[in-house]
């Protein structure tokens, strides 16, 4: 009677090893095909994102260099009032009041009218926005000042003597930081995140993503999207969105509309707009502005205020600005400045929303004053800390030159 004998041990191993990574393999392939199709259903269903993505290639990568000497932004252009009539000046003459009544408009509308002579930009897509479209009223060509005509994104240098050396402030057209990302919830966590900034025109588009997992099958993700236009004064934000995803359950989509003197909440509650209030996403870059144009205002040991419009209410944010501090990065040493926000009224309250979490950031001067570390924590334990993983990209505005047509 013969028996079988049994194969070796290293042979059962290796066939271990092959089911093993069989299994692994096919697992991988219907992760893969099923957040595709997830995506596909997510695009065209109801939970879809209401703000479209502005795309946008990153041509080169930063460089380490001192912060820029910035000129503050110009004036706003008065038009020369036009010659009246002398029963028009009569009659202007006789009715103080009325005369005073129309400044008063005229101050009312003045956000209006900025936002107005930012939308006559040829490139500028808000006439193709209804949102937009409200929020900058179309200026007939005609009786647009030859000044207003020609504003574009560049801020105009300063008169003052002073600032002589300054260099015009230009946006660029597309800037990216990533970051990997590591943590504790319930757990040791590990992600990834980035911040975007696109510009088309005079309109913008800041993009925060954060996921936790494998970045092609991610457990759960976050993702802020602001877009709005350019003003001498910094950013207008137009329209936020937040969504939250889960592996298992997620969140409907969240979108705040910023009207011209109204904010619009996500559940549809309209407040009072607060002057140049930012959201979540575009703050940080607004952040980044006002230091290029002040750096004096980052001292250690004072503060950073700032008006934002988070999905549910308005609040006030201030950041304490800690200290100077030498960041390891992959791309060298960085100097930065520790920005820790103070606790939002919201949170003390018993009702507070989960997402109205700021983040400690670090911003670096020598890389236009972006984020290159972020710092989230919830409670005593939970955590998730961000750090730049490679020296950020950009795509840089032409130059006039470039701009300018060729003559034949």
């Amino acid at each position: 009677m013969s028996t079988e004998q049994a194969p070796p041990p290293s042979r059962r191993w290796r066939r271990k090893t092959a089911l093993a990574a069989v299994v692994v393999g096919v697992l991988l392939g219907h992760a893969l095909v099923t957040r595709g199709v997830m995506s596909q259903l997510e695009a065209m269903g109801p939970d879809a994102p209401s703000i479209k993505r502005l795309d946008a290639v990153m041509v080169a990568d930063m460089s380490l260099s001192a912060p820029p000497v910035v000129a503050p932004p110009a004036a706003p252009p008065v038009p020369e009032p036009a010659a009246m009539a002398p029963a028009a000046v009569a009659s202007a003459a006789s009715e103080p009041a009325s005369a005073t009544e129309d400044a008063a408009d005229q101050d009312d509308t003045e956000e209006a009218s900025s936002i107005a002579s930012a939308a006559s930009e040829p490139v500028s897509p808000a006439a193709s926005d209804p949102v937009l479209a409200e929020a900058a009223p179309t200026a007939d060509a005609a009786s647009t000042p030859a000044s207003a005509a020609s504003a574009s994104v560049t801020v105009a240098e300063a008169p003052d003597s002073a600032a002589s050396d300054a260099e015009p402030f230009e946006w660029p057209l597309a800037t990216r930081v990533t970051f990997k990302a590591e943590g504790y919830i319930r757990g040791p966590i590990y992600g990834q995140a980035q911040v975007e900034w696109v510009r088309q025109g005079m309109r913008y588009q800041v993009r925060v993503d954060a996921s936790v997992g494998p970045s092609f099958a991610p457990l759960g993700s976050q993702r802020w999207t602001s877009e709005g236009e350019i003003t001498p004064e910094g950013l207008a934000p137009r329209r936020f969105e937040s969504i939250n995803k889960l592996l298992i359950s997620s969140g409907k989509p969240r979108l705040v509309t910023f009207h011209p003197h109204e904010v619009e909440l996500s559940d549809g509650q309209r407040v009072p707009k607060l002057p140049m209030v930012q959201d979540p996403a575009s703050h940080y870059i607004q952040l980044a502005y006002m230091a290029l144009l002040k750096p004096e205002t980052l001292q250690v040991g004072g503060t950073l205020s700032m008006p934002l419009a988070w999905t549910r209410k308005q609040d006030t944010v201030t950041y304490d600005i800690l200290a100077r501090e030498m960041l390891d990065t992959p791309v060298g040493k960085v100097e930065t400045f520790k920005l820790k926000p103070r606790p939002l009224p919201s949170q003390k309250e018993k009702d507070k929303a989960r997402d109205e979490v700021l983040a400690e950031i670090w911003v670096a001067p020598s890389l236009q004053y972006l984020p290159i570390r972020m710092l989230l924590r919830q409670g005593a334990a939970n955590y998730l800390d961000m750090k730049m993983d490679k020296m950020p990209q950009q795509a840089t505005a032409p130059s006039p030159e470039d701009a300018r047509p060729a003559r034949r």
